[in-house]
């Protein structure tokens, strides 16, 4: 089993199906139970604002509400909440001066949690393993 972290692009391109075939193939293998997909509350909390109030993802008109993208991605779906401890903090703040509060907080939980690679197009990710094409 092969465990790894996800932001929130890569969540909202999931309930879509927009996802490209490396990264899509990992979901797959996650909704069959084969691998595991973390995402720290942050990068779910991104996911559900995106798809609720930007209204297209990946060019894909999105209706929906809260409830459901939650239940897509979580309650019904492949990813796991990864809760926040201390640990994790620490390691965000040693990570501040060089990202977002968004991509600290990605890459923190990643490195503390020992994850394979983080799934994501974004390209701020210097030094971490990422999946994405």
């Amino acid at each position: 089993m092969t465990r790894y972290t996800v932001d929130g692009v890569a969540m909202a391109r999931y309930l879509v199906d927009r996802l490209p075939p490396a990264a899509d193939e990992i979901f797959e293998q996650a909704e069959q139970g084969v691998d595991v997909i973390e995402a720290p509350t942050v990068a779910v909390s991104e996911a559900i604002w995106t798809a609720v109030n930007k209204r297209k993802i990946a060019g894909i008109e999105v209706d929906t509400t809260p409830n459901a993208v939650l239940r897509g991605l979580v309650n019904d779906g492949p990813v796991q909440i990864a809760s926040t401890d201390e640990q994790d903090l620490a390691v965000f703040g040693s990570l501040i001066d060089h990202y977002t509060l968004h991509d600290a907080l990605l890459i923190a939980t990643h490195r503390v949690r020992g994850t394979e690679a983080i799934l994501t197009n974004d390209e701020e990710f210097t030094g971490e393993k990422t999946v994405w094409r």
